[in-house]
């Protein structure tokens, strides 16, 4: 075991997946931007800045998507290729910070396990099917893994050396890229607060790092909309996922508001205020939200529960394709299962994980008040991995202590 489980063998093989999963990239991947992606990015290369809807001809100002995934995409339009092969060199660099994000978490894990426990957890982690698979996708969760994996690693170690200033940082680009992460921001901070006083130096600093780092976009929002936001879609992603549908993987038929959506966009711009478009269209779904729950609270309750267990453990319900394989379905079932149990294991223990329990506490109970989808897995994996984990080495300890 040793002489296999060594860091050179590790990164030489972490290498080579890496190489694997570009390979798979290449051919399997992403060929072209799609959906708001596309239209974010182009409307940003042709000089309309970050906006999304055009009405009247008009660009509107978009606080709809987080920036940072659109900006990380723009980069590679200073390459001049064409699209695909654009894409393609945008799915290299994501398997190459999936490969790395890999690494760091072999770091987290030795916090945890021995180094042989730690070498074999994060293989198990890269070969994870849905992980394995997401650097092929344009999608902003690659982005966001990799930056979660360091924000969980300094989290872990906030007060050794300078962690507490890449704490801020990592957490400020990852508010630029989830819209509920500001929340998962103060309750750390807080945490870290409570937890030792005597270092409030080094939390204030962090604190001040984050908004150092957030403050050109919070005032190119203020200076737009008149207000101190990071994005506008709470509204809609909250009905989505509370529509009269009770869809769990989120309702996307927006055709019966349409003429709600044209009375907007008239009154708007009747007033001059076509810039304010979106603000308000994410406060009228949040009404419809909002009066779908308090109409049939206990009908939106139950689904709560329902989207809890398709979230935590399995989504039955799900309508993505390739989702019931069963190298997608069985994975996720075994290791849901034995991270909800070494979940409940490590929260009544005396040595409990607390900073891991509130990472992933804050995802279990936050993401189902929004809809599911597979890749939202991905945001609990690394928690999850180390709690299924914990949960085996316990049972071993125990049975080795029976015999």
């Amino acid at each position: 075991m040793k002489i296999i489980f060594d860091l050179k063998n590790f990164v030489k093989i972490l290498i080579i997946i890496t190489f694997i999963k570009i390979f798979f990239s290449f051919f399997y991947g992403d060929e072209f931007l799609d959906m708001e992606w596309k239209i974010l990015y182009n409307n940003l290369v042709n000089g309309h800045g970050l906006t999304y809807y055009q009405i009247n001809q008009i660009h509107i100002p978009s606080v709809y998507m987080p920036p940072l995934y659109i900006y990380f995409l723009y980069i590679f339009s200073f390459l001049n290729f064409s699209e695909f092969f654009t894409v393609k060199i945008i799915l290299f660099v994501q398997c190459f910070l999936s490969g790395l994000s890999v690494y760091i978490f072999f770091k987290i894990l030795k916090i945890f396990f021995n180094e042989t426990y730690s070498y074999i957890i994060a293989f198990l982690y890269l070969l994870y099917p849905l992980n394995f698979y997401s650097s092929s996708q344009i999608s902003s969760i690659s982005l966001q893994i990799f930056l979660f994996i360091y924000f969980i690693y300094f989290f872990l170690n906030f007060f050794k050396k300078k962690n507490y200033l890449y704490f801020g940082g990592f957490s400020a680009f990852l508010c630029l890229l989830r819209g509920e992460f500001w929340l998962l921001f103060f309750i750390c901070i807080l945490f870290l607060f409570i937890k030792n006083f005597n270092q409030w130096k080094k939390i204030f600093c962090s604190f001040l790092t984050f908004v150092i780092i957030l403050s050109p976009y919070l005032s190119r929002n203020y200076f737009i909309f008149d207000k101190l936001i990071l994005t506008k879609s709470s509204g809609y992603n909250l009905w989505r996922g509370n529509s009269e549908k009770f869809d769990v993987n989120g309702d996307t038929d927006i055709s019966k508001f349409a003429n709600d959506l044209k009375k907007i966009e008239k009154n708007l711009e009747e007033n001059n205020k076509l810039y304010l478009y979106e603000l308000y269209v994410d406060n009228f779904y949040f009404d419809k939200a909002k009066n779908n729950i308090i109409e049939n609270f206990h009908s939106y309750a139950k689904h709560y529960i329902i989207k809890f267990f398709s979230f935590a453990i399995f989504n039955y319900n799900s309508n993505y394709p390739n989702y019931f394989h069963p190298l997608i379905f069985i994975p996720e079932l075994i290791i849901s299962i034995l991270a909800i149990l070494g979940l409940v294991k490590n929260l009544l223990s005396k040595f409990r994980s607390e900073e891991i329990l509130i990472l992933t506490f804050f995802y279990l109970f936050i993401i189902p008040l929004f809809f599911v989808l597979p890749r939202y897995k991905l945001f609990i994996l690394p928690m999850y991995f180390i709690f299924a984990f914990y949960y085996l080495k316990e049972l071993f300890l125990k049975n080795n202590k029976a015999k």
